[in-house]
C-alpha cells in the first residue's frame, strides 16, 4: 500500500504516497455512487488484514477518515454541477474537483486522523497507529503531505487504467489508435518521451553512485520541470500527467538511496512540498491548456461550418481536400432559390439545403460530402470510382426530391457542373468553386462535366473571365457601336430604333453575348447611359447637317431601377442641345417595373418632360396589362411572335386586333415587330397597325461609333 518506506527516523516509518488514495480518487470519478459500498467494504477489509495488531474497529477508524471527505466531497459536487461533475478530469468543473478532492480532501482527513491521534490513541493501535500519530512535529510535516501528493500525482494514471477497464468506447478508441500506428508519426511528441526516459534511467544510475548524485540530483530537478512544462504546451496532456506520474515514481523510488542521517527530514519534507507544488502547478496548467485547446477546436469548428445551416463551409472542404490525391467536387447550382428566399424568406433557404444534405446523407457510397459556400450553390463531394455514375445519381435524386416550405411545394431549377481537383501548390479550392459556378451558370445543360485536369478547367474558364475584362474594358472606354433600324408608318413617315453593339479588339460583340454579364455584373445603367450619351452626340451631328430622325432608345428594367436615371438622361439631353421631340424611350420586355419605385418615378419624370414612352414585346409577358393601366405610354410595340404567322393562323389574327383595339382606345400608336412580307406588311396596315419594323421594312446599319 506504500509507495516507499524510507530508513526508521525517531523509530517510525516515513510513507512519502500512498497509492490507494490515487486509486479510490479514480474509482469515484468513473463510477461515482456505485462503487461507494464497495471501497467502503474493500479498504475495511484490506485495512484489517494488511496491517499488524490491527482490529475491525481501527480498521473501520481508518476507512472512515479516508473515504467520508471524498464521498461528502462528491455528493456536494454532484448537488452543484449535476451529474456530469466527474466527466474528464481535465474538463469543465475540473478547478473545483481538483481543489476540494486532491488539496482540501486530503488535508482535512489528515486533521481527522491527527485529532483521533491526539485524543483517542487507543482506537488505532499497532502499525495503523503511524497515520494517527502526533508525536513528532517533522515527521507529521512530512506526513501530512503523503495524501495530497498521491491524489495530485498518481491520479491520472490510475483515472486512465479505470477508463480503459471500465469503459468500453474508451478501451476500443485507445486500441483502435494502438493500431493506427499515427502516434509513430509523432516525431516531436516521440522525442520528449525519450528525453524524459533518458533522463529518468540517467537519474536512476546516478542515484546509485556516491559520487555523483548530489550533484545530479541537484540538477534534474530544474530539468524535469522544464521538459514537462514544455511538454504541457506542445503534446497530449493525458500522455503528459502520466509520464509525470511514472517520473515522480521514479524520484521517490530512489529518494532513500541519497539522504543522509542529518538532514533525513528536512531533506524529504522539501523534497516532497517540491514535488507536492509543482504537480498542481503542473495539473493547472493542464486544465488550462486544455481549455485553451477546446475553445480553439470550437472555434475552429464554427469557421469551418455555416453558422444558419450547419453544414460545413469552404474551410472545411479546403481543410478536407489537403491530404488527398485528387477530389471530385460537383457544384449545384439552384438557379432560382434566391428568388424563392425573397418571397418565403431566408428560413427556407436554410430548410432547402438542410434537407438536400440529409437526403444526400443517405447515399454515402455516391456522395461523401455535402459543403455550402453561403450562397445558392451547394458542393457535393462524389465518388471518384465513379463520377459520371454518381453526378447523374446526384442529378435524379434532387429531380425526384419532393420540397416543400409550409405545405407549399417548391419547384428548384438545379445547373450541376462538376470536375475532378488536384490538389496542390497554386490550386486553390475556392478558385476551383467559382470556376465551377460560372461554367454551371454558361452552361445550357442541366449538368456538365469539365475536362479532370485542373490545368484544362482553368482554360475552360478563362474564356468567360477574358469576356468579362473585355467588356468591362469596353464600358470604361465606351466602345459602343450604335446601329440603327428603320420603323415605317403607313402614312410614310419613318424613326430609327437604336440597337446597340460593343467594339472589343476590333470585332462587333451582339446583345446576346454581353447583356447577360452586362446584367450580372449590375453595369445596366452605366451602359444604358453610354447609349443614350451617343444617341444623343449623333442627333446633334444630324442637326448641325440639318437631317432630321427621331430615335427610340431602349432601356433595361434594372437600368430603370436605378435611383435618379431620368435626371441623368435630361442632363445629357441638355448638354447636346437635344429636345425630347427627338427620343422615344422603350421599355424592354425582360420584367415588369410597376413594382419599383424608382422605375415608376424615372419614367414620370420622362413622361413630363416630353419624353414618348414605348412598351416594347407587347403581349408576351403577365404584367403588360399591368404596364399599360399604370404608365403613361405612347406606343404598343407587338412582338414578332404573333407576327410571323399572322396570315394564316387566326389566334395571331385576333391576338394583333385586340391589341388595335385596346390600343385606339388608349389612344396609343401600335407597332408590329418581324414584319418579313410585303404581304405582312399591307395586311398590318389593314388592320390597324401604324408603323412597321423588320428586315421588309429595312436592315440595321451601323450609324454612330
Amino acid at each position: 500500500l506504500t509507495l516507499q518506506q524510507c530508513p526508521v527516523f525517531f523509530d517510525q516509518y516515513i510513507y512519502l504516497a500512498y497509492l490507494p488514495y490515487a486509486w479510490i480518487c479514480a474509482q469515484i470519478y468513473i463510477l461515482k455512487r456505485h462503487c461507494y459500498l464497495p471501497l467502503v467494504g474493500a479498504y475495511f477489509i484490506s485495512s484489517y488484514m494488511y496491517y499488524q495488531d490491527a482490529t475491525g474497529f481501527s480498521a473501520l477508524i481508518l476507512a472512515v477518515c479516508i473515504l467520508v471527505p471524498l464521498l461528502l466531497s462528491a455528493e456536494i459536487l454532484l448537488k452543484i454541477y449535476g451529474t456530469k461533475w466527474s466527466a474528464g478530469y481535465l474538463k469543465q468543473h475540473s478547478v473545483p474537483r481538483l481543489i476540494t478532492m486532491s488539496l482540501l480532501c486530503p488535508l482535512f482527513s489528515k486533521m481527522i486522523m491527527l485529532l483521533i491521534g491526539h485524543y483517542r490513541p487507543d482506537w488505532v493501535p499497532g502499525d495503523i497507529g503511524l497515520y494517527f500519530s502526533t508525536e513528532k512535529y517533522d515527521f507529521n510535516m512530512t506526513n501530512m503531505l503523503f495524501l495530497p501528493l498521491s491524489a495530485l500525482v498518481f491520479f491520472p494514471v490510475f483515472y486512465n487504467a479505470n477508463r480503459f477497464i471500465f469503459s468500453h468506447s474508451a478501451r476500443r478508441q485507445s486500441l483502435n489508435w494502438l493500431r493506427s500506428g499515427k502516434w509513430l508519426s509523432q516525431s516531436r511528441a516521440l522525442m520528449w518521451i525519450g528525453a524524459i526516459i533518458t533522463v529518468n534511467v540517467a537519474y536512476f544510475l546516478f542515484s546509485q553512485s556516491n559520487a555523483y548524485q548530489h550533484y545530479f540530483t541537484g540538477a534534474i530537478y530544474p530539468l524535469l520541470f522544464l521538459l514537462f512544462v514544455y511538454a504541457i504546451h506542445r503534446h497530449s496532456l493525458h500522455t503528459v500527467m502520466i509520464l509525470w506520474s511514472l517520473t515522480v515514481y521514479i524520484l521517490l523510488l530512489c529518494i532513500g538511496d541519497y539522504v543522509t542521517p542529518t538532514n533525513d527530514v528536512n531533506l524529504i519534507t522539501s523534497l516532497m512540498s517540491v514535488v507536492t507544488v509543482f504537480s498542481l502547478a503542473l495539473q493547472y496548467l493542464a486544465i488550462t491548456q486544455y481549455r485553451y485547446r477546446t475553445a480553439t477546436y470550437q472555434l475552429a469548428s464554427h469557421n469551418e461550418n455555416n453558422p444558419d445551416t450547419g453544414l460545413p463551409n469552404n474551410r472545411a472542404l479546403t481543410f478536407y481536400c489537403q491530404d488527398k490525391s485528387h477530389v471530385t467536387l460537383c457544384l449545384v447550382d439552384m438557379t432560382n432559390l434566391y428568388l424563392l428566399g425573397k418571397y418565403y424568406g431566408p428560413k427556407m433557404i436554410i430548410h432547402v439545403k438542410q434537407h438536400i444534405a440529409l437526403a444526400l446523407a443517405q447515399y454515402k457510397e455516391w456522395f461523401k460530402g455535402v459543403y455550402d459556400p453561403l450562397n445558392n450553390q451547394l458542393i457535393v463531394v462524389i465518388s471518384d470510382d465513379y463520377p459520371v455514375v454518381s453526378a447523374q445519381k446526384l442529378k435524379d435524386t434532387l429531380r425526384h426530391m419532393n420540397l416543400t416550405w409550409k405545405d407549399s411545394a417548391l419547384n428548384l431549377n438545379y445547373r450541376l457542373a462538376w470536375a475532378v481537383l488536384h490538389p496542390g501548390p497554386g490550386i486553390h479550392v475556392d478558385n476551383f468553386i467559382h470556376q465551377l459556378a460560372f461554367m454551371a451558370r454558361d452552361t445550357e445543360k442541366n449538368i456538365v462535366n469539365i475536362d479532370g485536369s485542373d490545368a484544362s478547367l482553368t482554360n475552360n474558364i478563362s474564356h468567360l473571365q477574358s469576356t468579362l475584362s473585355n467588356i468591362n474594358n469596353a464600358l470604361f472606354n465606351k466602345h459602343v457601336l450604335l446601329y440603327k433600324q428603320p420603323i415605317k408608318g403607313k402614312d410614310g413617315d419613318c424613326y430609327y430604333e437604336i440597337l446597340a453593339r460593343l467594339e472589343i479588339n476590333g470585332e462587333t460583340i451582339m446583345p446576346n453575348v454581353f447583356l447577360p454579364i452586362i446584367t450580372e455584373i449590375n453595369c445596366c445603367a452605366a451602359f444604358d447611359l453610354i447609349v443614350i450619351e451617343k444617341s444623343a452626340q449623333y442627333i446633334q451631328a444630324n442637326h448641325q447637317r440639318n437631317v432630321d430622325e427621331k430615335l427610340s432608345i431602349n432601356l433595361m428594367p434594372a437600368s430603370l431601377n436605378a435611383s435618379g436615371l431620368a435626371r441623368k438622361i435630361l442632363a445629357i439631353f441638355d448638354r447636346y442641345g437635344v429636345g425630347p421631340e427627338n427620343a422615344i424611350f422603350e421599355i424592354t420586355e425582360d420584367q415588369a417595373v410597376t413594382d419599383s419605385e424608382n422605375a415608376v418615378s424615372n419614367l414620370d419624370l420622362l413622361a413630363k418632360s416630353g419624353f414618348k414612352l414605348a412598351i416594347d414585346d407587347f403581349g408576351v409577358r403577365h404584367s403588360n396589362f399591368e404596364r399599360l393601366s399604370v404608365l403613361r405610354a405612347d406606343i404598343l410595340k407587338i412582338d414578332g411572335l404573333f407576327i410571323k404567322n399572322i396570315i394564316t393562323d387566326p389566334i395571331n389574327h385576333k391576338i394583333v386586333a385586340s391589341i388595335c383595339d385596346i390600343a385606339r382606345l388608349k389612344t396609343m400608336s401600335v407597332v408590329a415587330e418581324f414584319v418579313e412580307t410585303a404581304e405582312q406588311y399591307e395586311h398590318l396596315c389593314q388592320m390597324g397597325v401604324h408603323y412597321c419594323q423588320g428586315y421588309y421594312i429595312g436592315k440595321p446599319e451601323l450609324c454612330f461609333r
